[in-house]
C-alpha cells in the first residue's frame, strides 16, 4: 500500500535556490510569514493558499505532495502511480469550489509583475558585482601607498 504525503520540503529548496526569505515570499505572495513556515514544516493549510503559492510562482500542486510506499512490489507502485495520476486529472464529474479555481486561475500579481521582480533582484545583483568590483580597486591602490610608503621609510 501507499499514501500521499504532503511536504514543503521543494517549496523549502525553491525559496532557497533562488534566494528568497521567507519573509520575501510573504510580501510577494500577501501571505502571512508564519504560514510560510507552515507551509515549509509541512503543517495544515487551506487550498486556497496552496493554489495561490503555485500560480504566484509557476509551481506544480504535486510538488508538494509524495507518495509513500509501504511495501517493495514494483507492480503495486506503478498501479498506484498510474492511479494517483488518473486521479489528479479533471473530471466533468468533480465539483470545486469556484472560488479557489478562480483565484488559482487569475492571481493578484501578473508574470509580468513576477519577471520584474527577477529582474530587479538581477539588477540588485549586478549592482554589488559593481561594488564589489570598486572595493577591489580601492584595496589594491591602498596597497599600492602602503608598499610605496615602506619603501621611502626602508631609504
Amino acid at each position: 500500500m501507499s499514501k500521499i504525503i504532503y511536504s514543503g520540503t521543494k517549496f523549502r529548496e525553491f525559496l532557497s535556490r533562488r534566494g528568497i526569505t521567507y519573509q520575501e515570499a510573504s510580501n510577494y505572495l500577501g501571505i502571512d510569514k508564519n504560514t510560510i513556515s507552515k507551509v515549509i514544516r509541512g503543517g495544515n493549510l487551506s487550498l486556497n493558499v496552496l493554489l495561490t503559492i503555485c500560480n504566484m510562482y509557476h509551481l506544480s500542486i504535486s510538488d508538494f505532495f509524495s507518495i509513500e510506499y509501504d511495501d517493495d512490489d514494483p507492480q503495486t507502485r506503478e498501479n498506484e502511480i498510474s492511479l494517483a495520476l488518473a486521479e489528479n486529472r479533471p473530471s466533468s464529474k468533480q465539483t470545486s469550489d469556484p472560488e479557489s479555481v478562480e483565484k488559482y486561475i487569475s492571481s493578484k500579481k501578473t508574470l509580468f509583475q513576477y519577471e520584474n521582480y527577477i529582474a530587479s533582484k538581477d539588477q540588485e545583483i549586478d549592482l554589488l558585482r559593481e561594488l564589489n568590483q570598486l572595493y577591489k580597486q580601492q584595496i589594491n591602490l591602498l596597497q599600492e601607498k602602503v608598499i610605496e610608503s615602506s619603501h621611502k621609510e626602508i631609504l
